[in-house]
């Protein structure tokens, strides 16, 4: 597997071991569309939050402003859009209520690769119109 990979499949732990420790239920991991992925779907609330996980490689956690590139970087316009059509694949091919709240939050992830340890910085609702 690819470095690149391996952070990314890290990262989802991490993320999935955060939104759990903070009171959200996991309903799936990486749900494939046509579309794209869905890397998490988590419920809190009553509310179904479609999960975007953007994972970085850090040496030290206290330097994270040091970075060239942040996760939050990577999570575009276009990736946005599709993760919104693979939420609406999703809601229709579970048979999930219209009236269902739902949104696009973001775990931006930054994983220490040699100690495999991670911090998160999570967003919620997010949109890029």
């Amino acid at each position: 597997m690819a470095e690149h990979n391996e952070i990314g499949k890290i990262g989802e732990k991490i993320a999935i071991s955060f939104l759990v420790k903070h009171g959200f239920s996991l309903v799936e991991k990486n749900y494939r569309t046509k579309y794209g992925e869905i890397d998490i779907i988590v419920k809190k609330d009553l509310k179904i939050r479609f999960v975007e996980v953007k994972s970085v490689k850090v040496r030290d956690f206290n330097a994270f402003e040091q970075l060239r590139v942040m996760p939050e970087d990577n999570f575009t316009k276009d990736k946005h859009s599709k993760v919104i059509v693979s939420a609406e694949t999703y809601l229709n091919h579970k048979n999930i209520s219209h009236e269902t709240v739902w949104q696009v939050d973001l775990a931006c992830v930054y994983i220490n690769p040699e100690t495999r340890e991670g911090r998160v910085t999570y967003f919620e609702n997010v949109s890029l119109d």
